[in-house]
């Protein structure tokens, strides 16, 4: 249990009274006067832990009794705080993760994670799984305050300064930050190089960048963001720069928003020998460390087992202040259905999403349930995300826009999202969170028809020449049926989403075969454009640059994101003109502008922005979800260890 302001005083106070007493009777012998200071030292040192423990209080952090609790002491930490003074640092004090003073400082929070990664290279992976796993193991340069996203924090970095310009950014890292032991049997020898606790430098923060500058790297979905990038230098051993070669919109957050990469772990190979420069990018694409999930955030691996879990526990060298739950086990359960059950029956403390089908019979239409009797606590939570149906625009079948608007105009929409997913959902339209200023309001959605659909079809070209009840087209001089695989996530509402649109889209002569696959195998198959048309998601940032996705440039990149293979003149020019525009009203207009470009062209069918309904057990205590990702960040929540589990 944590201690309470008072029991915390209390012990300082009997402590430094035993002090003083050993300190009289001392002065009576030999040595007294050189005891006597070292004793008065450590009570001074006491009455200084008081005043940080206030401190702490004051700011809505829990103690824990373990007052110095980062890694570089009290003195590094008030050095810390008084960089925020400095008028030229651009970081501010959080106002976020905020921890209250009674919260119990132990317990374990199980919940669920949807597959299990296939690796924890931050760099190379690109999926929400590693992302969840990242966000709790590593820390960044800063991050945005979750309660006010303009704001950034300190996290590794205590100090950044940027020029007029936006041209030069100088980061100042904490002293005393040490990255994760990595979790490996260390009976065997050959693992003994890895024992050895490093600290977190300027290196391995320039190492991140070289990596991802690097074109033997498969980073497809960052490097985009550093090609007007010039260079990051080592300027001593705890201060880094980084120089554009021109003010761009995104340098921002590119620079200080990112994770430093351990150097001395990602340039080695098992034995702890040097790999060769020369082909140092293309080792470190599956790099045998990938494994080890190495970080320096406030918890750590300690036990990854394919197809059934995922556990970290709490990082008690932790830099920052030590967050209440102690140990975090991610149970691999990929049918939602199958999370709930196993949260109704207490084996999981905590599910993002509660299945629409269950949402509407226990909270819409339930009157004995464990949520009207108050056994699981539940929010409707506004996802910074929307889901769509992707279109390879390479692929013969989807080349012209008339189909894919026509594609579009097949998909029930409205009747879905009534349906399916019980009205947690709003129509989405365009790239952007529909609530975005960006979001054209001229922007409407297309409408559920499928005579229009067979009109746009008919111009395209595509008919019924043989009157077998689908449709046809000669391509190249082979004549082509309208037939194909829709590659999906394996998950009970994406099967339903799908049984729909099959039968609707049989109406006007096509015939589609859902193909659902779990998340390695569609991401193998996303990466190498193995599709014709696919289920997808994105989850959003405030800060918006299409490029990634929308970028010309994109669509023929190893594990790009442009999947669907989108190609526009007018749009590239509005992207490269939005990553050096800084007047909002500006980008406003041209967001706009892009919007409407992609609502015409329909590389996506845009289909909704999505709300869950996280539920959890009333154990679970200060649950608060932010606005933007990570939405469940569990870091100020708690388990009141006295609410004893369900037999």
């Amino acid at each position: 249990m944590p201690r309470t302001f008072a029991a915390t005083v209390g012990l300082i106070v009997v402590l430094a009274t035993l002090c003083l007493l050993t300190i009289v009777n001392l002065v009576q012998t030999n040595n007294a006067e050189d005891t006597a200071l070292k004793l008065e030292q450590k009570v001074d040192a006491l009455v200084a832990s008081n005043e940080q423990i206030q401190q702490q209080l004051k700011q809505g952090v829990a103690v824990s009794g373990n007052v110095a609790s980062n890694g570089g002491g009290a003195d590094s930490g008030n050095a810390w705080a008084e960089s925020l003074n400095d008028p030229d640092n651009i970081l501010v004090a959080h106002k976020d993760l905020q921890i209250p003073a009674d919260a119990v400082m132990d317990g374990t929070l199980r919940r669920g994670l949807g597959d299990t990664p296939k690796g924890y290279n931050w760099l190379t992976e690109n999926s929400v799984d590693v992302r969840n796993i990242q966000y709790l193991v590593h820390a960044q340069f800063a991050r945005a305050d979750f309660t006010n996203p303009d704001n950034w924090v300190q996290e590794l970095a205590h100090k950044i300064t940027i020029n007029d310009d936006y041209t030069v950014y100088t980061i100042h890292l904490k002293k005393g930050v040490y990255w994760h032991v990595p979790n490996v049997d260390f009976t065997d020898p050959k693992n003994e190089w890895l024992k050895e606790p490093r600290e977190v430098t300027a290196e391995d923060a320039v190492f991140f960048f070289d990596l991802v500058q690097n074109p033997q790297v498969e980073a497809g979905a960052l490097k985009n963001y550093y090609e007007d990038m010039d260079k990051a230098e080592v300027i001593d051993k705890y201060t880094f720069k980084v120089t554009w070669k021109k003010k761009v919109y995104h340098s921002k957050s590119m620079t200080i928003g990112y994770y430093p990469m351990p150097k001395w772990l990602f340039t080695k190979d098992e034995d702890g020998n040097d790999l060769p420069k020369e082909t140092l990018g293309l080792k470190f694409n599956n790099h045998w460390a990938s494994k080890l999930a190495v970080g320096a955030g406030p918890y750590k691996l300690v036990e990854h087992k394919a197809g059934e879990r995922v556990i970290l526990e709490r990082n008690e060298k932790f830099f920052g202040p030590q967050y209440p739950i102690k140990r975090i086990e991610h149970q691999i359960i990929k049918d939602p259905e199958a999370a709930y059950l196993k949260l109704q029956a207490d084996e999981i403390d905590f599910i993002p999403a509660l299945p629409p089908p269950r949402y509407k019979s226990e909270i819409l239409e339930g009157k004995d349930t464990p949520f009207t009797r108050k056994e699981l606590n539940y929010e409707i939570v506004d996802r910074f995300a929307y889901y769509y149906l992707g279109w390879n625009a390479d692929s013969r079948l989807f080349k012209d826009k008339k189909v894919r608007l026509a594609m579009t105009h097949a998909l029930n929409r409205p009747g879905i999202i009534k349906s399916v997913v019980h009205g947690l959902g709003t129509i989405q339209t365009g790239p952007y969170y529909y609530k975005h200023p960006g979001t054209n309001p001229n922007v409407k959605p297309y409408a559920f028809d499928l005579e229009k659909a067979k009109q746009l079809l008919d111009e395209a070209g595509w008919t019924d020449s043989d009157g077998d009840g689908v449709r046809d087209k000669v391509i190249e001089g082979e004549k082509v049926d309208f037939k194909f695989n829709f590659l999906s996530y394996d998950s009970p509402t994406y099967k339903q989403i799908l049984s729909v649109y099959k039968e609707d889209l049989r109406k006007i002569g096509i015939i589609m075969t859902p193909n659902p696959v779990d998340w390695p195998t569609m991401q193998k198959k996303m990466d190498e454009k193995k599709f014709d048309a696919f289920t997808g998601g994105w989850g959003l940032s405030w800060l918006i640059d299409p490029y990634q996705i929308w970028h010309s440039s994109q669509a023929d990149i190893p594990k790009g994101s442009n999947r669907q293979a989108f190609r526009n003149k007018r749009a590239d020019e509005i992207i490269e003109t939005l990553r050096v525009t800084f007047d909002e009203e500006k980008r406003t207009q041209l967001l706009h502008e892009f919007h409407q470009i992609v609502h015409d062209e329909q590389p996506y069918t845009f289909f909704y922005a999505p709300q869950s309904v996280a539920a959890w057990q009333p154990r679970l205590k200060n649950v608060v979800i932010n606005a933007i990702r990570p939405q469940y960040h569990p870091l100020p929540w708690y388990v009141d260890t006295s609410v004893k589990k369900k037999k």
